[in-house]
C-alpha cells in the first residue's frame, strides 16, 4: 500500500525544500495534481478524512489546504516499510521542533503549537483512498481502527489549533537535525524533542503540571544530568559558558532582592536563582497537592517557567549541534545565549499596566534584542 505523509492543519503556500525533504502545497481538487504516480483524487480521498470546524449553522467541511511531505528517495506509488515510516516520523518531529523554535511568543500572528504541526503518516489503497486504517496504541500492544467509506469526516481540527496558521521554519536548525548521525547524541536529542513537543501542544488534555515535568525531563536528558538540583545547576552553568563572568541583575519587578531573599543559598547570578525556582516548581508539580516536599515554593508561576523553558531549550540543542559541527550560531542565537537572564527580572506574563496591551515578556525580549536590531539597521543604512 502507498503511504502519504502530511500536515493536515498547516497550509503551504509554495514548495519548500530542506535537505532531501520537500514540503508540497496541497489544495483540494487542484494541488499537487499527480505526484509520483498518485492522482489528485487519491490525495483528496485521504485528506478528505480531515476537516475544518463548522461555523454557525455551517457544518464542518474537508480541509481545503494542507502540506504534503515527500523525500528525494521516494519511489513511484509512495511505498514505504514500517521502519522507514518510523524514521520519517522522527524527521517530522524535527520539522515541528524547528518551527516551534522559530515561533514568536505573545504574538497574534506568529504563534503555533505542537498539535498544529502534527505530521500524519497514512497508508492507503489508491483505488479506495478514503478507506484507511489507523493503528493506535494500547498498554498491551496496539489495535487497528478502520476509516471506512467517504461519508463524513473522521478528524476535525481541534479548537486549540488555529486555522490561519502559516508556519516559519528555522531551516538551518532543521538541516542540522536531519544530518544527525545515529548514536548517543541523536538519541538524547530525539528523546528531548519528543518531551518538548508533548509539553507544547496547548491541548486541554495536557495539564501544566505534566508539561513542567516534561520540560525538566527534556533539559535533563540534553545535559545528561540526574534529577538533582546541584547537578542541574552545575551542568546548565557549564553549558551556558557565554554568560558574562560578572552577572547582571537586570531591573524589573523581580530584581535581585526578590530572588536572593527567596533563594539565599548558592545564588551567584540570575541563572542560579532560576535553577532553584524551576526545581521547586518541578517538585511541586511532581507531588500531589498537600503532600509537601519540605522546600520553599517557586517565585515564578508554572506558566512563566513553561514559556521561558520552551524558549530556552532550542538554544541548548543548538549548542549541542554546534559542538557536533552540524550547526553555526546566528547573531540572534549568540545574543540570546549570552543575555537571556534579562527575562528573569520580570513576571513574564503579567500585564505591564492597566491598559493590558503588553506583557513583561515583550519588554524583556525587546531589551534583549534591541542592540542587535539597532546594529543590523545601522549596517543596512550605511
Amino acid at each position: 500500500m502507498a503511504v502519504v505523509f502530511f500536515l493536515p492543519w498547516v497550509a503551504a503556500t509554495e514548495e519548500l525544500r530542506i535537505a532531501d525533504m520537500r514540503l508540497i502545497p496541497y489544495e483540494r481538487g487542484r494541488l499537487p495534481g499527480e505526484l509520483l504516480g498518485i492522482p489528485q483524487a487519491a490525495f483528496d480521498g485521504v485528506l478528505g478524512n480531515y476537516g475544518d470546524r463548522g461555523i454557525g449553522s455551517h457544518p464542518a467541511q474537508p480541509i481545503d489546504e494542507a502540506a504534503l511531505i515527500i523525500w528525494d528517495e521516494d519511489t513511484p506509488r509512495l511505498d514505504a516499510s514500517d521502519a522507514k515510516i518510523q524514521e520519517r516520523l522522527v524527521q517530522g518531529s524535527y520539522l515541528a521542533f524547528s518551527a516551534l523554535a522559530q515561533r514568536k511568543f505573545c504574538s497574534t500572528s506568529e504563534y503555533y503549537n505542537a498539535d498544529t504541526l502534527q505530521v500524519v503518516a497514512q497508508r492507503f489503497d489508491v483505488g479506495t483512498p478514503a478507506r484507511s486504517c489507523m493503528t493506535t496504541r494500547r498498554r498491551d500492544g496496539n489495535t487497528q481502527n478502520m476509516l471506512a467509506g467517504s461519508g463524513g469526516l473522521k478528524f476535525v481540527r481541534p479548537y486549540h489549533v488555529d486555522n490561519r496558521t502559516r508556519i516559519s521554519l528555522d531551516a538551518p536548525l532543521l538541516v542540522a537535525l536531519l544530518k544527525l548521525p545515529d548514536g548517543e547524541l541523536k538519541e538524547r536529542i530525539d528523546e528531548a524533542i519528543v518531551s518538548y513537543l508533548r509539553a507544547n501542544t496547548d491541548a486541554s488534555s495536557m495539564d501544566e503540571r505534566s508539561e513542567l515535568i516534561l520540560m525538566r525531563v527534556a533539559i535533563d536528558t540534553l545535559l545528561v544530568v540526574p534529577h538533582d538540583k546541584a547537578a542541574f545547576r552545575r551542568a546548565i552553568n557549564e553549558h551556558f559558558d557565554e554568560l558574562p563572568n560578572s552577572p547582571t541583575w537586570y531591573k524589573g519587578n523581580l530584581d535581585e532582592s526578590w530572588w536572593c531573599k527567596h533563594w539565599d543559598n548558592n545564588v551567584s547570578r540570575p541563572l542560579d536563582a532560576w535553577v532553584h525556582d524551576f526545581s521547586a516548581a518541578r517538585n511541586a508539580a511532581a507531588h500531589s497537592p498537600g503532600t509537601g516536599t519540605g522546600h520553599k515554593g517557586s517565585i515564578w508561576s508554572r506558566h512563566n517557567h513553561l514559556i521561558f523553558s520552551a524558549w530556552l531549550l532550542p538554544l541548548i540543542i543548538k549548542k549541542l549541534l554546534v559542538q557536533a559541527r552540524l550547526y553555526e550560531f546566528t547573531d540572534e542565537d549568540k545574543v540570546a545565549r549570552a543575555g537571556f537572564e534579562v527575562f528573569l527580572a520580570h513576571d513574564l506574563l503579567e500585564f505591564t499596566d492597566e491598559h493590558e496591551n503588553k506583557v513583561w515578556w515583550q519588554i524583556a525580549e525587546s531589551e534583549l534584542f534591541r542592540p542587535l536590531f539597532a546594529e543590523q539597521l545601522r549596517r543596512v543604512c550605511e
